[in-house]
């Protein structure tokens, strides 16, 4: 369950970032240099922490939990309808390796006329969640705006869509896109022991060791009786 209060909302937009909720009184819209995103990719890192730093201290949203939605510029997606083809896996994945970013976030949806396939720019995602995180802001939720129904084509963060996230915010939440990745990045997976192919991993030397000190017991044992008492 999400604290209203304490809820952010991040909407983005080719070069422009939104702001509504925490300590906000209406919503902030923040022109973004081509410096620093330019057609839904990070020119500079460095250049996106730094303007999420004057965010921060610019407005009131410290202490908050961030909810990013993506407009549908900044996402591509695919509807496949029923019925399913068997090739349906393959298809999704054939959409997926033709969208131009260098990483993907992926999630294939159940909506009423079949599957969404919605890949996001994992690279943007990344960077905005460790310039928030710098600044003790937690990213919760992505969002991309195809879940809003018939506000999904809005270019810009309204007082209606911003009302409709926050009246729906926990059922949203079950829309993340992260729900598909490492939930939030907040755990990291016990790394597996991975074995290159065309090789054997070796064999425990533990067996011959223990063979290797018995006979040296069994030597200073024979020492020690044949010695004069």
């Amino acid at each position: 369950m999400f604290n209203q209060k304490a809820i952010v909302i991040l909407f983005i937009n080719r070069n422009t970032f939104q702001l509504y909720g925490g300590g906000l009184t209406g919503i902030v819209t923040i022109e973004v240099p081509e410096t620093v995103l330019h057609d839904g990719e990070v020119v500079s890192s460095d250049g996106a922490y730094t303007l999420i730093k004057q965010l921060a201290k610019q407005y009131p949203i410290a202490g908050s939990q961030l909810i990013i939605v993506l407009s549908d510029l900044m996402f591509f997606e695919k509807t496949f309808s029923p019925p399913a083809p068997a090739t349906l896996e393959e298809d999704v994945l054939n959409f997926f390796n033709v969208v131009p970013f260098e990483s993907l976030i992926t999630k294939v949806y159940d909506i009423e006329k079949g599957k969404r396939a919605v890949a996001a720019n994992k690279n943007l995602y990344e960077t905005l969640k460790q310039g928030f995180a710098l600044q003790g802001i937690p990213v919760k939720t992505l969002l991309p705006a195809c879940v809003f129904g018939t506000m999904a084509t809005k270019h810009a963060l309204d007082a209606a869509l911003a009302s409709e996230i926050m009246r729906n915010v926990d059922g949203y939440a079950r829309q993340n896109l992260l729900d598909a990745q490492e939930q939030n990045f907040s755990t990291t997976p016990q790394e597996q022991e991975e074995t290159p192919a065309g090789t054997t991993k070796k064999k425990s030397q533990l067996p011959l060791l223990l063979g290797v000190f018995g006979v040296l017991v069994v030597i200073l044992v024979v020492v020690f009786l044949m010695q004069p008492h």
